[in-house]
């Protein structure tokens, strides 16, 4: 029968080692607001107005 291979002593978490590597990052200090959405909007009504200017 073969003898069992015996398992080093160490944390059971199988994060721990990467925990141990990465340190936790602090959160930015300002936060940059997405203005995507509100771009879209000024040039969707920016179309409209040439739209409306263009019919009769």
């Amino acid at each position: 029968m073969a003898a069992r291979k015996r398992r080093p002593p160490g944390p059971t978490d199988p994060v721990e080692a990467y925990r141990q590597i990465r340190k936790p990052m602090p959160p930015p200090e300002r936060v940059i607001p997405d203005k995507r959405r509100e771009r879209q909007e000024r040039e969707e009504l920016r179309e409209a107005e040439q739209n409306a200017e263009h019919e009769p």
